[in-house]
């Protein structure tokens, strides 16, 4: 049996550290990350975003034939939730997979750019500097990770910027917009005997919903790489007891977007069809707010510098170019190109979105070495 990759064992050590957002956090894994970094003489520093909370960054010096490439992946994982054959926090190896919590979203493709940055701390001519960033937070509403390297002006409009998320190893160049919404309706509440007296908010927020799906569902858009708009009711809740007219209900809904959609338009399209649907229970209420940030669809020109360089790294590793494709889900890269109007911000990493966020998650092993190789390519510009 071969010896495993550099990335692939850290891989393994990254995914038995339990980084659970919001359960556990990141303060262990990002303890971890600077002490492997130490142990192979790889400077980096914390940029603290809240209490207990600190992305690391390590910055390389280059030259000045590219602008700086910056490796973005996050470091914590959705809760591992029941019903797992395999150990959630084992990083199990087993038919050419590796298994656990974050194996594919996103502990894979982080191994990657650390594997890349400690491979070239000490080597001179890089073509451009390098920044590989292990961030907090991504898997949360406010996404406070990334937000605060925007903030410190640590990622520019100029900046080549790779989220290592799992895309197969295809470069992801564009990404579905992402709005959140709470919908409340109100009623009267009253004994279910004299139900004619009250309004019921659980009938009321159905209508609505009903409403919000028929729109989304006869919407005309479509767009090749991102595919349909589409919506989901996340959460649902109303009602004290079985005979009571409930006076109150909440639903939280996902509504992915493409173009020519955008946020503004969401919102107004949203807002409309609860308007409307709450008018079929006469006497009911309802109110629409925004949870989270609204974010915009993404689309990266196929000819963007990242994607030339990439590109020719792919070629280097595996041999012929990547495909192209878009993301149903919203990242840090799409959240740098939405706040600074980066045209050069893709996902690229090892392992299926498809895996993601799933029970007994997994990884191939042979994406993981592939993908820090490409990583080590892209940094000494091969």
């Amino acid at each position: 049996m071969r010896e495993l990759h550099p990335a692939v064992k850290l891989t393994q050590q990254l995914i038995q550290i339990d980084s659970q957002n919001p359960a556990t956090g990141e303060k262990e894994i990002i303890r971890f990350i600077g002490d492997w970094l130490a142990e192979g003489g790889v400077p980096y520093r914390l940029q603290e975003v809240e209490k207990d909370r600190s992305n690391l960054i390590v910055e390389i010096k280059g030259g000045n034939k590219r602008p700086p490439i910056i490796f973005i992946a996050h470091t914590d994982t959705v809760p591992i939730g029941e019903g797992w054959q395999e150990n959630p926090l084992g990083g199990e190896i087993r038919g050419g997979k590796i298994y656990g919590r974050g194996s594919a979203d996103m502990k894979g493709g982080l191994a990657g750019a650390l594997y890349a940055a400690r491979m070239v701390h000490n080597e001179r001519g890089l073509p451009g500097d390098l920044i590989v960033v292990a961030s907090v937070d991504e898997e949360g509403p406010g996404m406070i990770g990334i937000k605060a390297l925007l903030d410190a002006g640590i990622v520019g409009k100029d900046s080549l910027v790779i989220s290592p998320e799992p895309t197969s190893l295809e470069i992801v160049r564009a990404h579905r917009g992402l709005v959140w919404y709470e919908i409340v309706t109100g009623g009267v509440s009253v004994h279910a005997g004299h139900a004619e007296r009250g309004v019921d908010a659980n009938h009321a927020l159905a209508e609505v919903l009903s409403e919000i799906k028929t729109a989304v569902a006869a919407l005309p858009f479509y767009h090749p790489l991102l595919k349909q708009p589409l919506v989901s009711i996340g959460q649902m809740r109303g009602g004290e007891k079985t005979n009571v007219v409930p006076n109150t209900a909440r639903a939280e809904i996902d509504f992915r977007i493409v173009p020519p959609l955008t946020a503004t338009l969401a919102n107004r399209m949203i807002k409309s069809c609860a308007e409307r649907a709450v008018k079929r229970v006469p006497g009911s209420t309802v109110i629409v707010s925004n949870l989270g940030l609204e974010r915009a669809p993404i689309i990266i020109d196929e000819n963007a510098q990242i994607i030339r360089h990439l590109t020719q790294s792919c070629r280097k590793v595996l041999g012929k170019d990547p495909a192209h494709a878009g993301y149903v889900a919203y990242t840090d890269a799409a959240t740098v190109s939405l706040f600074t109007g980066n045209q050069n911000a893709i996902c690229f990493g090892p392992g299926n979105l498809e895996q993601g966020h799933t029970l007994d998650e997994w990884a191939p092993v042979d994406e993981i070495e592939k993908c820090a190789e490409i990583f080590l390519a892209l940094c000494k510009g091969e």
